[in-house]
């Protein structure tokens, strides 16, 4: 893997209003040769159903990359 000081920096922006932030009681990941998919969901109330509420693709590369990322976050915020 490269070092990060070789990539470009990036920015990130976004309208808070136009895109909300989501809660999701269930995920699914699934896969297919080429991508790692991951279906978000909320639980619809007095059913045993859920409504996916937002899908996310990435390559394999980006996956590992991301739960990598997640992990490092998850410990750094631990209590």
């Amino acid at each position: 893997m490269s070092d990060k000081t070789d990539q470009p920096q990036v920015n990130f922006n976004f309208d808070p209003i136009k895109v909300p932030v989501l809660y999701a009681d269930t995920y699914l990941i699934g896969s297919n040769d080429n991508i790692v998919s991951f279906n978000f969901a909320q639980g619809i109330p007095g059913s045993n159903q859920q409504q996916v509420v937002s899908r996310v693709a990435l390559t394999f590369a980006q996956a590992k990359e991301f739960v990598k990322n997640l992990n490092d976050h998850i410990e750094r915020n631990e209590l």
